[in-house]
């Protein structure tokens, strides 16, 4: 009787978005761009009608036999600890706090205004986009391609949650931003999910899901597994013994 309220309850605990109705409308908010940060790595091409112009741009690169550009020979840049990359011929620029597009639009804007190609394309990718994963849905570090991930997508490309032993109302994501660390509660089971500033994952985000209350030891499960079919054995044996009695 006494464990028999806690597994009632338990399949309650476990289930996602629960206040979530059929044909309920919610706004979607597009994925935020990612801003850059310090330790971030940056992958950065810049392209011409002419390969020749563009070649002292991207450091490494070089030209294919056809005398083309060889685009899967890209040039990596690190944001320093001053959010500066040191990007050939232009020198040092700040792209601390800037998305990807802005630096993009920069640097083409840059390469333009000083002559160097009239109409550059320019193309920027962040290389190690990954999130840590912690608690009851595995430990691991979670690369991330496309530059956008949510935390439903990346809760199940770690394999999922132990729902009955996970507390899906309190998932903490831990972000750095500005030098400062801030920890952020997300609760799996409302809708308003959807609308916290976590719910869209960022570089370097750390992901902890935490255990619901007291997880049983190894020796306890093993008590639990068979202290249901044991009484069930005794009340029989006890029932029949009365019954004999009589």
């Amino acid at each position: 009787m006494a464990v028999l309220p806690i597994a009632c309850a338990t399949p309650a605990r476990t289930h996602y978005l629960r206040d979530l109705n059929y044909e309920e409308v919610l706004n979607a908010r597009p994925a935020p761009e990612l801003k850059l940060k310090p330790g971030d790595e940056v992958a950065i091409q810049v392209f011409s009608v002419d390969p020749d112009l563009a070649a002292p741009f991207n450091a490494g690169a070089g030209l294919s036999a056809g005398g083309a550009l060889e685009a899967s020979l890209s040039s990596d840049y690190l944001v320093d600890a001053r959010g500066n990359i040191d990007f050939p011929v232009l020198g040092e620029i700040p792209v601390e706090g800037k998305t990807l597009t802005e630096v993009k639009k920069e640097i083409a804007g840059e390469i333009s205004r000083k002559g160097y190609i009239l109409e550059p394309v320019v193309k920027v990718e962040l290389n190690n986009f990954t999130v840590t994963v912690l608690g009851n849905t595995g430990q691991s570090v979670m690369d991330v391609e496309g530059n956008s991930i949510n935390i439903l997508q990346l809760i199940a490309k770690a394999g999922g949650i132990a729902g009955e032993t996970a507390d899906l109302r309190d998932v903490m994501v831990v972000r750095t931003e500005n030098g400062q660390r801030k920890a952020y509660s997300i609760n799996l089971q409302k809708k308003e999910l959807f609308d916290s500033p976590v719910f869209y994952l960022q570089q370097n985000d750390v992901v902890y899901v935490k255990p619901r209350g007291s997880r049983l030891s190894s020796d306890g499960d093993v008590f639990l597994k068979w202290f249901s079919p044991a009484a069930s054995a005794l009340s029989t044996v006890a029932y029949i013994l009365l019954w004999l009695s009589r």
